[in-house]
């Protein structure tokens, strides 16, 4: 009997728990993290209900004891509704074969900045280059600069017009003088959000530019491979290579 409802209610919290991390990240009544957290902890919690709900099963075959089956047969059910899909995203995310990195550049030595990063400091946002740079270039193809054939200016009003088209993208700030763009992209389950700067250069001659970006997550140490594919994904929008077609970043 104990063990029987200890598999139904664990099942009903694992319920609970699943969700106040989604509807509640995702409705901006949780932060993130803390319905990502709640996410994961869900899983533990229905695998308990399925533990459970077995020794329910075994302990409630003799007659005297039948009352008990149905609890454990539903906390066995629902436990295994939550840890099926739960377990298998979770086996999704473990295996992608992303290193351990939130903050992706152009440029090691001189990397954008971010000037007004939404409810956020822009000296939270430094780049630290002793602790991305050995990631990045360990374990991503080189990211270069993207060269376009204009001049400055004229490739600034490129770049803006083209980021005020990207899906997703909230641009936040945008200044003429420094040639840069800057915005947020927010996730579509947990709503994690995702800053990213982009600016202007001269290139090396004068009919020419460098179009420099930074892409950095405000949660966790890793980002599945977002903020560099963001980066690929524009540059790819903006100048598609030769006899191809622009690749979109996939969804954060």
């Amino acid at each position: 009997m104990i063990t029987a409802w200890l598999s139904i209610m664990n099942a009903i919290l694992a319920l609970l728990l699943v969700g106040i991390g989604v509807v509640g990240a995702h409705l901006g009544m949780v932060p993130p993290m803390t319905g990502f957290l709640a996410f994961l902890l869900s899983f533990a919690l229905a695998v308990l209900a399925l533990l459970f709900g077995l020794i329910g099963l075994l302990r409630t075959s003799a007659p005297e004891r039948r009352v008990g089956r149905p609890k454990a047969v539903a906390g066995l059910v629902l436990g295994l509704l939550i840890a099926g899909p739960v377990g298998f995203t979770m086996w999704r995310w473990m295996s992608m074969p992303y290193p351990e990195i939130n903050d992706i550049t152009t440029n090691y030595e001189n990397p954008p900045e971010f000037v007004k990063p939404p409810n956020l400091s822009p000296d939270s946002m430094k780049y630290d280059r002793d602790k991305f740079k050995p990631v990045q270039s360990k374990d991503y193809p080189k990211l270069d600069p993207l060269r376009l054939d204009e001049k400055p200016d004229d490739a600034f009003l490129k770049v803006r017009a083209a980021a005020n088209t990207m899906p997703g993208w909230l641009i936040v700030f945008t200044d003429p003088a420094t040639r840069t763009v800057e915005g947020v992209e927010t996730s579509n389950l947990f709503r994690f959000r995702d800053d990213f700067v982009i600016q202007v250069r001269p290139g090396p001659d004068p009919n020419s530019s460098l179009v420099e970006m930074r892409s950095r997550s405000r949660d966790g140490t890793g980002d599945f491979g977002v903020n560099y594919n963001r980066i690929r994904g524009f540059f790819g929008m903006l100048k598609p290579p030769p006899g191809g077609e622009a690749t979109p970043a996939p969804p954060a």
